[in-house]
This record gives structure tokens, C-alpha cells and sequence, in this order.
């Protein structure tokens, strides 16, 4: 089974964290995908994230998050670098925990504005993500020209005839690139999960 400890892992540069997993992995699944998670406001509520405290409570509000889902032995299986639950987790609970959680201790607020916004996902199938993606990282870089959290030790993953076009994966109106934005019902169904919740 893969540790995350033997992957390559950079805090807040998940789409890379997830390029890197697909490189050194995608042998080892018979389908694996890159999985853009946001929603058109950019305020996409996630449980079970290691930057808080008691994160089975306490969510996550990303502008966008990055996770791959490998499909191996007729299991679906997560791995999210920045979750508290299993490394890989079946998809099924991860759904469940991360966006229906059912804890009486959630603030309504949190319930309601998670609604509010929803969760869309972007399954990008493994090969082609790692054909497509190109990022400078200036998403990363402040308007003093400081990094907003240290980047990778490895040069930027960059193709001169891409660009860089990770704004456009998260592009609602984005067509050209691979893959296409499900809502919560259509991503569940695409990956063939019932989640009665």
C-alpha cells in the first residue's frame, strides 16, 4: 500500500502534490484521476483537514483543493495529502466526512453556508493531467513579490506551449482542457457511489 510519507508533498500546492502522485503512481491502478474540487465562488467548505483543530468539526473553507482517486480491486480509493482520515480512504467515507458530515457538534452556520455554495468536481483522468497541467506558481506569489507559502524544492511543473493554465482547470467555462465540472450528485454517480446523505 502507498504511505503518504513516500510521496512527494508541498503544503498549499496540492495540484502539484497531486501531479507528482500520478508521475510516480499511475502504474499501480487500473484508473486513477486528478480531481479539482471548488465551486463558481471560490469558498468550498471541507472537513477532516489537518489545518484545523478538531477538524471533524472545524472545515476547511479552500478557494480550490486537489485530490486523486485511484480505482483498484473494484475499490475507489482517495488520496487527499491534507485530510486527518486514512491515506488512502475509501471514497465513499471520505465523501461522506468531508462534505456531509453528520456530527451534532458542526455549527449550523458552517452546514448551511457549505450548502450554500456547494461542491463541484473536475475528474481529470491521470494521463491527461499530466499532459495538460502547467503552472508558474505565480498564483503563489503576494503583491510584494513574497511567496504565500514555500514552493516546492523541484522546478515548476511549466510547458511553453500550455502556459500557465491552472486558472483555467478551475474555469466553470473552461472547455478546452480535460475533464468537466459535476455537481455533488453527478460526481458520486460518475464514480458509481451511494452516499445516502
Amino acid at each position: 500500500m502507498i504511505e503518504a510519507s513516500d510521496c512527494l508533498y508541498t503544503p498549499c500546492y496540492c495540484e502539484e502534490n497531486i501531479y507528482k502522485f500520478i508521475e510516480d503512481y499511475s502504474d499501480e491502478f487500473f484508473e486513477l484521476y486528478a480531481v479539482f474540487i471548488s465551486n463558481p465562488h471560490q469558498r468550498c467548505v471541507i472537513w477532516h483537514q489537518r489545518l484545523r483543530e478538531e477538524p471533524a468539526i472545524n472545515p476547511v473553507c479552500w478557494d480550490y483543493h486537489v485530490i486523486a482517486i485511484g480505482k483498484k480491486n473494484s475499490q475507489s480509493l482517495v488520496f487527499d495529502f491534507d485530510t486527518t482520515l486514512p491515506f488512502p480512504c475509501p471514497l465513499q467515507e471520505y465523501v461522506s466526512k468531508c462534505f456531509r458530515p453528520s456530527d451534532p457538534e458542526i455549527s449550523q452556520w458552517w452546514l448551511q453556508f457549505a450548502e450554500l455554495n456547494g461542491h463541484f468536481f473536475r475528474p481529470i483522468i491521470g494521463l491527461d493531467f499530466l499532459s495538460s497541467f502547467s503552472s508558474d506558481r505565480s498564483h503563489m506569489i503576494d503583491d510584494n513579490g513574497d511567496w504565500k507559502s514555500d514552493p516546492p524544492k523541484y522546478d515548476p511543473i511549466f510547458k511553453p506551449d500550455k502556459g500557465n493554465n491552472l486558472m483555467e482547470f478551475l474555469d466553470f467555462n473552461n472547455s478546452t482542457l480535460p475533464g468537466r465540472w459535476l455537481h455533488y450528485e453527478g460526481f458520486l454517480s460518475f464514480f458509481n457511489i451511494n452516499v445516502n446523505c
